[in-house]
């Protein structure tokens, strides 16, 4: 059984690459760790063996199947799909069905494996936060996704089934190593590690602001009450010379009469 493989009409020309297991990148020459090269592309492509499917990861060049833009297309056999100036299309294996012996004859089967290999209580916390990646990062199955946030509204969520389902999909264990989930990761990491010392810091920055604000307040405030008594005293003086003929004119002479001179006079 051969391996599938990718076809790639791209330059004028056509050329058919086998895909590996696991992830094949997509990418621009010159990118790091690509495995298959697109010239003048720009961002990335992610394609998945199990189960088939691409995903555009990074980049403006929008991924194109059947007309349409799409973030991340299922694969069979036959599926084409443009990016970049580029057309691919994806051909994939025959899956042979797997004929279950009668009872008594052979191996019997065992109970189902458990779901992406997670079990345990213990688990219970790695999976909710695994599943809530997954989901965020657009790994997880959309139709689980959605089913799930219809719980949430009308407030029939559980955590635990709602994590089972997510990790559960075939695509789980693939979105889990996937670099957008592992990059994702880093950061939250970083963010808890760094929480205590961030909230000091902008602790800090906000006990100086709000001080600074606090002192132009309060000269601000000084500044605006002196000129208003000023603006009032004024009126005051400029009725009284217009009314009553009488200003500070008579009683800054007399009490410059009183002040002694300068020196000599």
């Amino acid at each position: 059984m051969s391996a599938p493989t990718l076809e790639i009409k791209a330059s004028g020309r056509t050329r058919t690459i086998p895909l590996q297991a696991g992830l094949t990148r997509i990418a621009g020459p010159g990118t790091r760790g690509v495995d298959v090269e697109i010239d003048g592309a720009a961002g990335e492509l992610h394609l998945w063996d199990s189960p088939p499917k691409v995903v555009r990861v990074r980049g403006e060049d929008a991924l194109v199947a059947d007309g349409a833009m799409v973030e991340e297309l299922d694969l069979a056999d036959g599926i084409g799909f443009a990016w970049c100036g580029a057309k691919f299309r994806y051909r994939g294996v025959a899956v042979l069905e797997e004929i279950a012996a009668p009872q008594g004859q052979g191996h019997e089967r065992g109970p189902a494996a458990p779901a992406a290999g997670f079990e345990g209580t213990d688990a219970l916390l790695f999976k909710r936060v695994a599943a809530g990646l997954l989901v965020e990062t657009g790994l997880a199955d959309k139709k689980a996704v959605k089913r799930w946030q219809t719980a949430v509204m009308q407030q029939s969520w559980d955590a635990d089934a709602c994590a089972e389902e997510i990790l559960s999909h075939p695509g789980a264990r693939a979105g889990l190593s996937d670099p957008k989930m592992l990059n994702r990761a880093d950061r939250l990491e970083r963010d808890f590690l760094m929480a205590s010392l961030q909230r000091g810091i902008r602790g800090a920055s906000r006990r100086a602001r709000g001080a600074a604000r606090n002192t132009t307040a309060f000269f601000v405030a000084n500044v605006i009450a002196i000129l208003v008594y000023s603006a009032i005293i004024m009126a005051l003086l400029i009725v009284a010379r217009v009314g009553y003929d009488w200003s500070l004119d008579g009683i800054i002479d007399r009490m410059a009469a009183v002040l002694p001179g300068p020196a000599g006079e």
